[in-house]
C-alpha cells in the first residue's frame, strides 16, 4: 500500500509539473511556440530552456520510481546511493534559473514580464519538489507485498524469511539496547537525533545559554556593519574627497569594533563554561550507566575500551559540540547580517553569490559524512591501544618478569600504527575537501568581480559599493566556511557520542532491581537444580543440575578440582549472573529478588584475588559504608588479624595502600579484603580461596577465632587440603557428572591433609545432591 502511494505521489507531482510549466511557457499562444523558439533560440531572450529542464526532473523522478518499483529489495538503497546526484542536478538547475534571470535583467521589459517569473519561480519550486520527492524513493521499506495475488511461491517466501527473521530476532534480543533501537533503517544513528541530544543535555544552563547568545547577536550586528562603513569612508575620500564625509564612519567603525570585541569575548567565555558542565554530565551519566551494568558486560568488554570512552570520548565530544556550536552560532548569525547587507547595495551580485554556495554546501556535506565513519574508526583503534597500554601497564611486575618490555612495546606500536594509518586517511580526506572548497571559493569571487565590473562600467553601482560588496563576500565566505567546518567537526563529535550513548542507553541484561528486604534473615543457602554457563562462553556449562544447601550456623566448604564451578557458584549467590536453570535460594526466596543493597548488606564476599583500591587502610576496610567510627575499624581489622601488622605501617589506619594494594604483601591484602567483608556483620560470609596468600599460623588464627564470629553461616571454596575447621563439606565433582557411588582416598603424606581416610560421595539424580557422607582429617599436631 505504501508503495503504491508513494507511486501515485511522485507521478501526480510529475504531470502537474509537466502541465503547469507547459502552460506557463505557452503563455496561451499555442504550440507553435515550441517550433519558434527552437529556430529562433536565445539565451538572453527565450525561455524554451527553462521548459526544458522539466524533461530533467521528470526524467529523474520516473527512473527513480520505475527502479524501485521492478526492484523492491535493492531499489531503495540505490536511490539513496544517487541522492547526491539528485541533489546536484537539482540545484544546477536552480543554478541556471537564477542565472537566467540575470540575463533578463539586462533586459528591463523582459524582466518584470509575469509569465517569465511565473515560469522561473516554478522551475525554483519544482526543482525542490524533485529533490523532496526522491526521498520519498529512499525511505520505501525493502521489501513490500504486493496487492492482489502475487502467487504462492512469492507468498511462501515472504513468510519464510519472516519466520527466519523472527527467529534472529528471539536470538539476539537480549543483546539488543535501546540505542540499538534508534538506529534508522540501515542501522545507521541519526546524527541530526545524536546532536540533538546532546544539545538537550545543556537545558539546565538555559540561563547561561541566553547570556551567551545575547553577546553574540550583540557581536553579529555590529560585526556586519563594518564593510559598509568601509565603502562609506572609501566613497568620502574618492568621491567627496571630505574629511567630514571619511571622519563619520571612522568614528562609527571604532565604537562598533570596541562593542564587538567585548561581546565576543563574554560570548566565548560562557559558552566554555556551558560545554564544560556538559562534558561532566556526559561523564557522569556514562560512569552511572557503567555501574548498573550486569558482571557479564565487562566479562565481554575490554576495561581499556570501556576507559576511553569515559575519557577521550567524552571530553572529544564535549570539546567538539562547544567549539562548533558556538561557531555554528556565530557564523550563521553573521553571515545572515552580512547577506542582508549584500542584498540591500546589490540584488544582482547577491544572486551571483547565492549560485555558488549550494555546491560549496554538497562538498562539505559529503566530506562530512566521510569523516565522521573515519572518526568512528579511529575512535576504535584508539581504544584498542588504550586496552593494550592498560593490560601491560597494570601488569608491569608480570611484563617485567618476564623480560617482555620489548615485546609489548612493539604491540603497542603497531596499534598506534593502525591509527596512524585511518589519521593518513584523514589528512588525504582534508586536503580533496579543502582543495575543492577553495577552488569554487576562487571561482565565486572571480565571478563577483568580473560581473561587479560589469555593473560598475554600466553605472549600476558605484566602485565603492562594488569594495563593500567584495568585502562583504569575503566575510560570508568565511561564514560559510566556517558552518562548513562546523559540519564537519559536528560530525567527528557525532561518531563519539554514538559510542558514548551506546553504553549510556544500554540496558543491563541481569539487572539488579529486587525489591525484597526482609526483617529477618536466617542465611540459608541453598542451590536447586542449577545448570550455569557464563555468558562470554554459553555453549560451555561450568554447572549442570547442581543441588546443595548450606545451613545456618555452619561453616561449609565447597571443594573440588580447578574449573569445577567453585567460584561460578559464589558469583550465582552473589547475583553477579543468572543461571540457565534452577534456582539459587536465600531464605527461600530467590537472589535476584532481593534488593541490592540489603542482598550485599547480608552477604559478604572476600575473592580470590582480593582488590583494593588507591585510598587509606581505614577508607578500604570501610569501603561502602559511611560514617563508620574508628572502633569497628580496629574490631574488624582484629578479627582478620590485620590490626598488629597495620598498626606497624608508617602512618597506621592512614596509610596508603597504593594502586591495587601494591603497597602491601600478598596475604595483608587478603586480611584487609577479610576486614572489609567482615565491618558489615554479615549474615553470610564467602570466603573464595580467601586464605590462599597467608601463612599457616595466620591461616589457622584468620578461620578458626574470628572470622567465622557473629555470622549464621559461612561459605569457603578451598581446595582439598585447607579445609580443616570446617563444620561440613560439599564436593565440586570436576564437570559434574556422578552418577552413583564413588570412593576417594588418600594415603599419607605429612602436614595438613595427610593421611585421609576412605570416604564416599553419593548423588541421587536429578539433583545431584553432593554432600560428603564421612569426610575425617588427620591433622597434624602442630596446628
Amino acid at each position: 500500500m505504501r508503495l503504491m502511494v508513494i507511486v501515485a505521489c511522485n507521478l501526480s507531482f510529475i504531470f502537474i509539473d509537466f502541465v503547469v510549466t507547459t502552460v506557463l511557457y505557452v503563455q496561451g499562444s499555442g504550440l507553435d511556440i515550441f517550433t519558434d523558439d527552437f529556430q529562433d533560440f536565445s539565451l538572453t531572450h527565450s525561455v524554451l530552456d527553462l521548459w526544458g529542464t522539466l524533461i530533467v526532473r521528470a526524467s529523474l523522478l520516473l527512473g527513480g520510481t520505475a527502479g524501485v518499483v521492478w526492484n523492491r529489495s535493492d531499489g531503495p538503497g540505490r536511490a539513496a546511493n544517487l541522492s547526491t546526484l539528485v541533489v546536484l542536478a537539482g540545484l544546477t538547475v536552480l543554478t541556471y534559473a537564477l542565472a537566467k534571470l540575470l540575463m533578463f535583467s539586462e533586459e528591463g521589459e523582459l524582466m518584470y514580464d509575469p509569465w517569465f517569473l511565473g515560469l522561473f519561480s516554478w522551475t525554483c519550486v519544482a526543482s525542490v519538489g524533485t529533490m523532496f520527492f526522491w526521498k520519498f524513493l529512499t525511505k520505501m521499506p525493502e521489501h513490500g507485498v504486493a496487492d492482489g495475488d502475487e502467487g504462492e511461491d512469492q507468498e511462501r517466501l515472504v513468510d519464510q524469511r519472516e519466520e527466519v527473521e523472527k527467529e534472529v530476532e528471539e536470538e539476539d534480543g537480549e543483546r539488543r539496547t535501546s540505542a540499538t533501537e534508534k538506529k534508522g533503517a540501515k542501522g545507521q544513528p541519526n546524527s541530526g537525533a545524536t546532536v540533538g541530544r546532546l544539545l538537550s543535555y545543556c537545558k539546565k544552563d538555559s540561563g547561561l545559554l541566553t547570556v551567551a547568545f545575547f553577546f553574540l547577536l550583540l557581536s553579529a550586528v555590529c560585526e556586519p556593519s563594518f564593510p559598509y562603513y568601509t565603502g562609506q569612508a572609501i566613497d568620502g575620500i574618492v568621491i567627496h574627497k571630505s574629511m567630514q564625509f571619511f571622519t563619520r564612519p571612522m568614528i562609527i567603525l571604532s565604537v562598533l569594533a570596541l562593542v564587538s570585541s567585548l561581546a565576543i569575548g563574554f560570548r566565548g567565555g560562557v559558552f566554555s563554561l556551558t560545554f564544560a558542565r556538559l562534558n561532566i554530565r556526559l561523564r557522569n551519566l556514562l560512569f552511572r550507566s557503567l555501574m548498573h551494568q550486569e558482571i557479564g558486560f565487562f566479562d565481554a568488554n575490554h576495561t581499556g575500551d570501556i576507559t576511553s570512552r569515559l575519557t577521550s570520548d567524552t571530553t572529544q565530544v564535549s570539546d567538539l559540540i562547544s567549539q562548533n556550536v558556538n561557531l555554528f552560532l556565530r557564523s550563521f548569525v553573521k553571515g545572515v547580517g552580512f547577506f542582508i547587507f549584500m542584498f540591500g547595495m546589490s540584488w544582482k551580485l547577491s544572486l551571483v553569490t547565492i549560485m555558488g554556495f549550494p555546491y560549496i554546501g554538497v562538498v562539505s556535506k559529503l566530506y562530512g559524512e566521510y569523516y565522521k565513519k573515519l572518526t568512528k574508526e579511529v575512535q576504535t583503534s584508539l581504544a584498542h591501544a588504550n586496552k593494550l597500554a592498560e593490560e601491560t601497564i597494570s601488569a608491569m611486575r608480570t611484563v617485567r618478569s618476564f623480560a617482555n618490555e620489548e615485546q609489548e612495546a612493539e604491540s603497542y606500536y603497531d596499534r598506534l600504527l593502525e591509527v596512524f594509518k585511518l589519521n593518513k586517511k584523514q589528512a588525504l580526506a582534508y586536503a580533496c575537501f579543502m582543495w575543492s572548497s577553495c577552488i569554487s571559493e576562487l571561482a565565486l569571487q572571480v565571478t563577483i568581480l568580473f560581473y561587479g565590473g560589469h555593473l560598475v562600467v554600466t553605472d549600476q553601482i558605484s566602485g565603492g559599493t562594488l569594495i563593500s560588496f567584495i568585502i562583504y563576500e569575503l566575510e560570508l565566505g568565511e561564514c560559510l566556511e566556517s558552518i562548513a567546518s562546523v559540519y564537519t567537526g559536528l560530525m567527528q563529535g557525532v561518531g563519539a557520542a554514538e559510542k558514548v550513548f551506546e553504553y549510556i542507553d544500554r540496558k543491563p541484561t541481569h539487572a539488579a532491581d529486587g525489591k525484597e528486604a526482609p526483617g529477618s534473615f536466617s542465611g540459608l543457602v541453598e542451590f536447586k537444580n542449577v545448570t550455569f554457563a557464563y555468558p562470554t562462553r554459553p555453549e560451555t556449562e561450568i554447572l549442570k543440575n547442581v543441588s546443595f544447601s548450606v545451613r545456618p550456623g555452619e561453616v561449609t566448604a565447597l571443594v573440588g578440582p580447578s574449573g569445577s564451578g567453585k567460584s561460578s557458584c559464589v558469583s550465582l549467590l552473589e547475583n553477579f549472573y543468572s543461571p540457565q536453570g534452577g534456582q539459587v535460594l536465600l531464605d527461600g526466596r530467590p537472589v535476584q529478588t532481593y534488593q541490592h543493597n540489603y542482598l550485599h548488606s547480608k552477604v559478604s564476599l572476600v575473592g580470590q584475588e582480593p582488590v583494593l583500591f588507591a585510598r587509606s587502610v581505614q577508607k578500604n576496610i570501610s569501603y561502602g559504608l559511611e560514617d563508620v567510627p574508628m572502633e569497628e575499624v580496629i574490631s574488624a581489622a582484629t578479627r582478620a588479624n590485620a590490626h598488629d601488622f597495620i598498626c606497624s605501617l608508617t602512618k597506621g589506619y592512614d596509610t596508603g595502600v597504593g594502586e591495587k594494594g601494591t603497597q602491601l604483601s600478598g596475604g595483608q591484602k587478603q586480611r584487609v579484603a577479610i576486614a572489609r567483608a567482615l565491618i558489615r556483620n554479615p549474615r553470610v560470609l564467602v570466603l573464595d580461596e580467601a586464605t590462599s596468600a597467608l601463612d599457616a599460623e595466620s591461616e589457622h588464627v584468620v578461620s578458626k577465632k574470628h572470622v567465622h564470629k557473629n555470622t549464621a553461616s559461612t561459605v569457603d571454596t578451598q581446595r582439598c587440603l585447607c579445609v580443616c575447621v570446617s563444620d561440613r563439606r560439599l564436593l565440586l565433582p570436576e564437570k559434574c557428572e556422578w552418577e552413583g557411588e564413588h570412593e576417594w582416598g588418600w594415603k599419607g603424606g605429612r602436614g595438613v591433609g595427610g593421611g585421609w581416610n576412605k570416604y564416599k560421595v553419593t548423588a541421587w539424580p536429578p539433583t545431584m545432591v553432593l554432600q560428603c557422607r564421612y569426610f575425617q582429617l588427620q591433622l597434624n599436631s602442630s596446628i
